[in-house]
């Protein structure tokens, strides 16, 4: 007799290839209209499935968990951060919870380079003044902003995303100030200067 595939029930409209490896290897229930549920609605919704697939800002705290019916053993979360589940009362139920550590890294390192850079660059104010028809022309004064080159930048918690954006920072010949709970291995810190202390971090 062929084995039943996990049924698993996609709180959200997740990316097409997320989408298509949870068809291919599950008994998948998908949310193409991105329908938000609530607590009690995620609970109903869940009888019969084997498993739960979340994202950020899900329902899915001791109260939510506490009414999930027996069948759910897991919930999975598309996401590094996972304070949207009450992991302990999934604990006392006996279901997994499991979350998505690391994928995100270089796409948050990159997106603080574009808001670094975008401010320094006054980024905003120009795209502004083309969507608006008001750019006539270069001037020698226009948006000069100031150059991230050379330049100081702290960085406040020196973890996976920290040590990341200092890399793209060393690019621009930036020198690096961060603090962390702990000072980094030499290896790690590659000239970092460190402050035990953020507030002794903030006036250099």
């Amino acid at each position: 007799m062929k084995s039943r595939k996990p049924r698993v029930l996609a709180t959200r409209l997740f990316p097409p290839d997320v989408e298509a490896r949870l068809q291919s290897s599950f008994d998948a229930t998908l949310n193409p209209e991105d329908k938000l549920y609530d607590g009690v609605g995620l609970a109903k919704a869940a009888e019969g499935y084997d498993a739960i697939m979340c994202a950020t800002g899900d329902a899915l705290n001791g109260e939510t968990i506490a009414k999930l019916p027996a069948s759910v053993k897991m919930i999975a979360t598309f996401s590094v951060g996972y304070e949207h589940v009450d992991v302990a009362a999934a604990a006392k139920r006996g279901i997994v919870v499991s979350n998505t550590p690391d994928v995100l890294t270089d796409a948050t390192a990159d997106i603080t380079l574009l808001c670094l850079l975008g401010a320094a660059r006054r980024a905003h104010e120009g795209t502004t003044m083309l969507r608006t028809h008001r750019w006539v022309g270069w001037e020698p004064t226009q948006l000069m902003g100031t150059q991230v080159t050379g330049k100081r930048l702290g960085i406040l918690g020196m973890g996976r995303i920290g040590q990341a954006v200092a890399d793209r920072a060393r690019a621009f010949r930036m020198t690096i100030h961060y603090s962390n709970r702990s000072r980094l291995p030499a290896a790690l810190e590659k000239g970092a200067i460190f402050h035990a202390n953020a507030d002794d971090m903030l006036p250099h």
